[in-house]
């Protein structure tokens, strides 16, 4: 599974914060535990794949009905005890975020009898399974939230600085586990960012070796979709073809994890810049 959402209990007399920042209709529908499957654009929903994330239900379920329920005295265990968390099916539900219901995810519903609910701007219900079920569609949500931050997460453009600044913070963050560059939908997500940019400001810091011999960017390059204008370079020529004001919302972290040559070339651009 890709997320396991257990729901703190808020004790009683003290608030709930229900100022959610994204999703912003799920969390209220969600019961004690729910585990998450996402499908990005680059790895969507394919067929069968609704029975692997029920299975990761009906596992959980049964790891934790399996889980002792009393004490020796006969009062009952809480989960900070080792008790269980989900005591009856409606306590856990499943929730499969996608970009967009597919023919796939549809055979699959209509196959295993199930129904669908609109529960209006990109959320949906499934009935008929033994836990409920919830589709999130970012390619609706994103746009009925405002939030292009969620959107980039199918198949919407990062329009605004903090998405971009919230992209570019994730992949110089050295609490990633792994290289960016191998994460689902790092190249999609580039695609997008660059394709927002102006031409002239990319090609402006094209990297030398990138032109052919002998042959001016725009003669090398013209009419050319942006997509290919960047196809085959690397990471780092990546962040040199960035304009003045994304490299300016680029953290340390990111710099640091750039080959020095390419990081003393930015850091001269930006103290270039502020004069």
């Amino acid at each position: 599974m890709d997320y396991l959402l257990l729901r703190k209990l808020v004790p009683d007399g003290e608030p709930v914060d229900d100022d959610a920042r994204t999703l912003r209709r799920l969390w209220p529908l969600l019961p004690r535990v729910a585990v998450v499957e996402y499908k990005s654009p680059g790895h969507p929903y394919r067929s069968g794949q609704l029975d692997r994330l029920w299975g990761y239900v009906h596992t959980y379920f049964a790891n934790q009905c399996a889980l002792p329920r009393h004490r020796a005295d006969g009062t009952p265990l809480t989960p900070a005890d080792g008790g269980p968390d989900v005591r009856e099916r409606t306590d856990v539900c499943a929730v499969l975020v996608v970009a967009a219901r597919s023919p796939s995810l549809e055979a699959d519903v209509a196959a295993m009898g199930l129904t669908w609910q609109d529960l209006g701007d990109g959320y949906l219900r499934v009935h008929g399974g033994l836990f409920t079920l919830f589709i999130v569609e970012l390619d609706v949500v994103g746009p009925a939230e405002n939030d292009d931050l969620l959107h980039s997460f199918g198949h919407g453009i990062v329009h605004s600085p903090e998405a971009r600044w919230f992209w570019m913070e994730l992949v110089g963050s050295k609490e990633a586990a792994m290289n960016m560059q191998d994460m689902e939908g790092y190249k999609e997500l580039m695609d997008k960012m660059l394709d927002t940019l102006p031409a002239e400001q990319v090609l402006a810091h094209y990297a030398p070796e990138q032109r052919l011999a002998g042959l001016p960017p725009e003669q090398r390059l013209a009419g050319l979709p942006p997509e290919q204008r960047l196809a085959g370079l690397d990471r780092d020529h990546q962040a040199l073809a960035l304009p003045i004001e994304v490299l300016q919302l680029l953290p340390e972290a990111f710099l640091r994890s750039l080959s020095p040559d390419v990081a003393n070339e930015i850091r001269r651009r930006l103290r270039q810049n502020h004069r």
